[in-house]
């Protein structure tokens, strides 16, 4: 008798386990709330601009915006795609993705993305893709002011040179591909009165430039 009370009240308690995963599943699924893993909410942007499923290639911190905000860099053989999510009351929620289409043949695929919150100065500028070019060995980003070609900036400066190679951070491998993801900040937005684009420029080991590339994919997400 004492063992079949016993076997009855787990079988209540693992029902009701049952029914708060499933409540906790469709409120994930309809309200996009209560995720428990960031990497929830990077599959949500994956859904939301139908790249499909994309793995991780690498993660990055910005507690410049928020203790929680999670930058990452994501691929599949078509896409790379940037994300963010952060964590707040309601659990792990997306706050940005751009998706780069590399499905047709170009050297360099990039773009760019800046990301700030209100009530506060700081801008973080991200520049990231994916490099098809096997020849290129280094690669250099610049941040050019529309209107005053000759005042550029470089972006990625390492190991007091400037550029990215195959042995820098900022260069990774990753299943046969090259990607890159950099950071920079600040940004004023008010020293760039008729905007900005950014290019990229690929050398070979000789140092001899051997692709140029507008990055004109880009975008900025605000967060109060």
């Amino acid at each position: 008798m004492k063992k079949t009370k016993m076997s009855s009240r787990r079988r209540r308690t693992l029902r009701r386990l049952l029914i708060a995963a499933a409540a906790v599943l469709l409120v994930n699924r309809i309200f996009l709330i209560g995720l428990l893993f960031p990497i929830q909410a990077i599959r949500h942007n994956e859904e939301r601009e139908g790249t499909g499923r994309t793995a991780v290639v690498r993660r990055d911190w910005a507690p410049e915006v928020y203790k929680s905000q999670l930058v990452y860099l994501t691929e599949n053989e078509n896409v790379t795609m940037l994300n963010g999510a952060r964590l707040t009351y309601l659990g792990w929620m997306n706050s940005f993705s751009f998706p780069l289409d590399c499905t047709e043949e170009a050297p360099i695929h990039g773009g760019w993305w800046s990301i700030s919150r209100q009530g506060r100065e700081l801008n973080l500028f991200y520049v990231f893709g994916r490099i098809d070019d096997p020849e290129i060995a280094w690669l250099e980003v610049f941040r050019l002011r529309n209107g005053d070609p000759l005042d550029e900036e470089r972006i990625g400066r390492t190991s007091g040179n400037w550029g990215i190679n195959r042995s820098s951070e900022f260069w990774i491998e990753k299943d046969g591909w090259s990607y890159f993801l950099l950071k920079t900040y600040p940004v004023d937005w008010n020293d760039y009165p008729l905007g900005f684009s950014v290019v990229a420029i690929g050398y070979d080991d000789a140092g001899n430039e051997i692709a140029r590339v507008a990055l004109d994919g880009g975008g900025s997400s605000s967060s109060g």
